[in-house]
């Protein structure tokens, strides 16, 4: 838990479990916690994430970027073993009881009602694959920034589980050797995945909006 005590302009970002009433929570806990220490030991976060209420896990990053970082390589952590919402909101946050690491601040307002209104929209038809809900109110905010969330989204939803592997070690910086091995295929067949899912362009996209101020 950091020492923050307030900060005015930050992102803080909320996760939950789609449809975790139906999953097994008990074989998930692990792998969302291995995750975890594995995202903050590559993105730097105000305040890491950490598990809270039920399947909830929350964070506080410096800009929108990072929140978006974090909330891609995570999400790529658990391809095809947990399925996650993200919701982020940019404004203040104060915390509230540090030893208990409950906070407040408009913020994580935005940020829950970010993450409502992206799970009422993927309930929608033509839309299930939207897992990203941004609420930035900053007057210097981009606004092609959740249009461009959505589409990548969108794309990530429709990946079967070969590209979706494929796109992890991309985003991880693998090389093809390495990735082909970590998937057990050859170099010419992971090499095919990036090429037919043009997972290169969309790994790009992701990069792109992680480096958002």
């Amino acid at each position: 838990m950091s020492k923050m005590k307030e900060l005015t302009s930050c992102a803080a970002l909320l996760i939950d479990q789609v449809a975790s009433r139906h999953t097994d929570r008990t074989q998930n806990h692990p792998r969302i916690l291995a995750a975890i220490e594995t995202i903050n030991t590559k993105i730097p976060a105000l305040d890491p994430l950490r598990v809270t209420v039920g399947d909830e896990i929350q964070a506080v990053y410096e800009t929108l970027g990072d929140a978006l970082r974090a909330s891609h390589h995570i999400r790529a952590n658990l391809f095809g073993e947990v399925e996650l919402r993200f919701g982020i909101g940019l404004g203040d946050v104060e915390v509230i009881d540090a030893e208990r690491g409950i906070q407040d601040g408009s913020a994580w307002w935005r940020a829950r009602a970010a993450i409502e209104e992206i799970e009422q929209l993927a309930a929608e038809p033509g839309t299930a694959g939207l897992r990203t809900g941004i609420r930035d109110e900053r007057s210097e905010a981009n606004p092609l920034t959740v249009a461009t969330a959505r589409l990548v989204d969108t794309q990530l939803f429709r990946l079967r589980p070969g590209a979706r592997e494929a796109l992890r070690s991309l985003l991880a910086g693998l090389d093809n050797q390495t990735a082909a091995k970590l998937a057990g295929i050859t170099p010419s067949a992971n090499s095919q995945r990036i090429i037919n899912n043009d997972l290169r362009t969309l790994a790009e996209a992701i990069e792109t909006l992680g480096q958002l101020p």
